[in-house]
């Protein structure tokens, strides 16, 4: 499981610093500032918790636990749903359809498993 975790931090991290850069050099002129504070703010979220999926890769490592799966798996979710959001409804000027809350809750409920994860240790 930590081997799925870390391919899928290499994917988000690479993809993480792509759109950093696509919004750093390519969108400012595209983008209103508004949008284009929502867009980075989804690239800050993805790469946070990019870092976050590292660690649990790790962790996984020392101990096996099904919070710390969890919460690799919320956090995968948290990203595609709370990211992916922001950018469709940004960049590609898709109509909102209510998912990024669904991301939010699983990036909240991911952290709260890694703290059942570190009392059940």
């Amino acid at each position: 499981m930590n081997r799925f975790f870390l391919i899928f931090a290499g994917f988000f991290g690479a993809t993480g610093i792509i759109l950093g850069a696509l919004a750093s050099h390519g969108l400012s002129h595209i983008l209103s500032s508004q949008n284009m504070t929502i867009f980075k703010l989804g690239v800050e979220y993805q790469m946070y918790h990019t870092v976050a999926l590292l660690a649990i890769a790790a962790w996984l490592n020392y101990q096996r636990n099904r919070f710390i799966i969890l919460s690799g798996w919320l956090f995968i979710l948290g990203i595609i749903c709370f990211s992916g959001t922001m950018y469709g409804i940004t960049y590609l000027q898709l109509p909102n359809i209510g998912t990024a809350p669904v991301g939010g809750f699983a990036f909240i409920l991911g952290w709260v498993l890694l703290i059942v994860a570190a009392f059940k240790r």
